[in-house]
């Protein structure tokens, strides 16, 4: 017996499983309804904390994403809950694009600032304490930059730590990555559009379509592709 295997051998017989490689299961995840998005990151995790990353000028692609995946798991008769921190949510277009508004609660915040952003994050950890809900989503995607970065990264932790426990996935909006190492996918959002009408005439044209670009930032399982892409069209094209 070579001495690899004698030392394994004296190992495993005082701590059993201590040299076992054991695989990490890929967690469940809520499909987001986009294609291509699915195709490719397989969709949002349960038991985890996902960034959806976006300047602020790309508010129609973060709302898409989010509606989308709100419309699939309502849709499976499970609750959702948006915290709203800048009261933007539109529930006619969530209804018009296929969510089931009844299983739906809308925490919109009332406050400005970073009283508006204290106010989320404690509605956030008060439904994420009670459980129950496929998603919750925090929008942060109109907030300063300057008063996100006021949010210690132990806050973060303590999110991802609790809802590592639950069947529900943290979707946090915003436009940058805060949560860092906390995050179980973070998605970075970019967009290209598409012009319709004359050249010469720049008054004359119109926007046909958006194409948005989420590129995987980081992620804890692994993802077929690094980029995926989705389009959105205004309603007159």
């Amino acid at each position: 017996m070579s001495s690899i295997a004698i030392i394994r051998e004296h190992v495993e017989s005082r701590i059993p499983g201590a040299l076992t490689i054991y695989e990490r299961q890929a967690p469940e995840v809520f499909p987001t309804g986009l294609v291509n998005v699915d195709r490719q990151i397989g969709g949002i995790p349960k038991g985890s904390l996902t960034q959806v990353c976006a300047p602020v000028s790309l508010t129609s692609g973060r709302t898409t994403l989010l509606v989308s995946l709100l419309a699939q798991v309502t849709s499976k008769e499970q609750f959702c809950a948006v915290v709203d921190a800048n009261d933007s949510f539109d529930p006619e277009s969530a209804d018009a694009a296929g969510v089931c508004l009844s299983r739906l609660l809308w925490v919109r915040c009332s406050e400005r600032g970073m009283k508006s952003v204290e106010q989320a994050f404690k509605a956030a950890d008060i439904l994420i304490q009670n459980g129950g809900f496929g998603v919750i989503a925090l929008d942060l995607g109109n907030v300063d930059e300057k008063l996100i970065r006021k949010i210690p990264l132990t806050t973060w932790f303590r999110f991802a730590r609790v809802v590592e426990t639950l069947p529900t996935a943290l979707v946090v909006l915003l436009t940058h990555s805060a949560a860092q190492s906390c995050a179980g996918l973070t998605l970075n959002m970019g967009a290209s559009a598409q012009w319709s009408g004359s050249t010469t005439a720049s008054h004359t044209r119109l926007i046909s379509s958006v194409q948005f670009d989420l590129e995987v930032g980081r992620t804890r399982k692994p993802v077929q592709g690094a980029r995926a892409d989705f389009a959105v069209r205004p309603q007159w094209a």
